[in-house]
């Protein structure tokens, strides 16, 4: 049996798979919940996926450290993918990669942002998969005002990362957005994005059948296998989704995601028509065949009604709800900054909208994952 152990509010991609695609898993998938294992404070044996890691609160992390220790004590014949203390967050992650030589950019925390002497740059929550603050960042006055306006905005300085511009577009212009996908022992190329604007999200994608190929010979191939499972040991995560660039023939790492959107979500609205989702069937079909394979692999062939126990102390009770309050007012951008900003913006709002005043740098609210 394998358990699939997410947060309660992000396990609906895990689902989406298992509905749409992963039908072959269903007997030996099973999705629990961080809030479930508190509660319950027993865990079946069986092999164990630890997703969304970087959304653990500190409490979390500490009861979901014991229950590593306790499944690896239990028996040395499960696999347990993603430490919750040793995988690498996205900071630490890009810091170890630009110090290896692996990336030719480098990360720093917003509170560092008079070290920054290399330009252009951007800002970027480190715990969130939303994608840049700001637009690029041409010297540190422009990176004070970023700044400023995302704590205006409610986010947290401790929160906030200043990433350098690392340009990987062709000499056409075009950025390509990689990805792929660690299952265990298995690395699975899963997508390969095209797109004009440096933020490579699926909008403004191009796709035609010189790309859809491309993409399919990408997924296919192992060009780039080496590199992955190297950067995958440094970050020390067994389960996740990679997304990065490639610039003069080398790859350049953006993030890795302990919790990645596997397929489009139910009802979710497309920047795609029907005719290029035909033209991504064949590849995406092949990913989730080496997927589903992948998963299977990892399962063990332990007694899943053997149980142990895990002590959660009426002192980590308390720091739970406490970790669940700041979760809520942090999600709703509800800090005390956000709060005392928040007059003097609706004020600078009402004059722009009357005189077009123009917005400055680090008001956009911008997404994409690669810099």
């Amino acid at each position: 049996m394998i358990f699939f152990v997410g947060p309660a509010d992000g396990v609906w991609q895990i689902g989406e798979y298992l509905e749409q695609s992963g039908g072959g898993l269903a007997g030996r998938l099973r999705v629990i919940t961080y809030e479930d294992i508190v509660t319950r404070r027993e865990l079946a044996l069986g092999s164990y996926i630890f997703a969304a890691v970087d959304q653990l609160s500190p409490t979390e992390i500490e009861i979901m450290t014991q229950c590593w220790q306790e499944l690896s004590n239990a028996s040395s014949d499960i696999r347990l993918l993603n430490h919750p203390t040793q995988a690498l967050r996205r900071h630490d992650f890009l810091n170890a990669c630009f110090a290896r030589g692996r990336n030719a950019f480098r990360v720093r925390r917003a509170a560092e942002f008079h070290r920054c002497g290399r330009f252009p740059v951007f800002v970027r929550p480190e715990h969130e998969h939303t994608g840049s603050l700001s637009p690029l960042l041409c010297n540190r006055w422009q990176l004070g005002q970023a700044l400023a306006w995302a704590l205006a905005a409610g986010y947290r300085l401790r929160d906030l990362i200043i990433v350098e511009y690392c340009d990987t577009s062709d000499t056409s212009g075009i950025f390509r957005l990689y990805s792929a996908v660690v299952v265990g022992d298995q690395v699975i190329p899963k997508t390969l994005v095209h797109n004009r604007n440096w933020v490579t999200k699926w909008e403004g994608r191009l796709l035609d059948t010189d790309k859809a190929r491309e993409q399919a010979e990408y997924i296919d191939g192992d060009s780039h296998d080496s590199w992955l499972r190297e950067t995958f040991a440094l970050a020390k995560i067994g389960f996740g989704l990679i997304n990065y660039g490639v610039k003069d023939g080398v790859p350049q790492a953006w993030e890795i995601n302990t919790n990645p959107t596997l397929v489009r979500r139910t009802g979710a609205p497309s920047a795609m028509n029907a005719a290029q989702w035909k033209m991504l069937a064949p590849a995406q079909a092949t990913f989730l065949q080496r997927f589903e394979k992948a998963f299977e692999e990892i399962d063990s062939a332990v007694d899943p009604g053997r149980i142990v126990r895990i002590d959660v102390s009426r002192r980590q009770l308390r720091r739970l709800e406490a970790e669940r309050r700041l979760r809520e007012r942090l999600r709703a951008r509800r800090t005390p900054i956000a709060g005392l900003a928040a007059p003097p913006l609706w004020l600078f709002r009402r004059l722009r909208a009357r005189r077009r005043l123009p917005i400055p740098a680090g008001a956009s609210n911008g997404s994409g994952h690669g810099p």
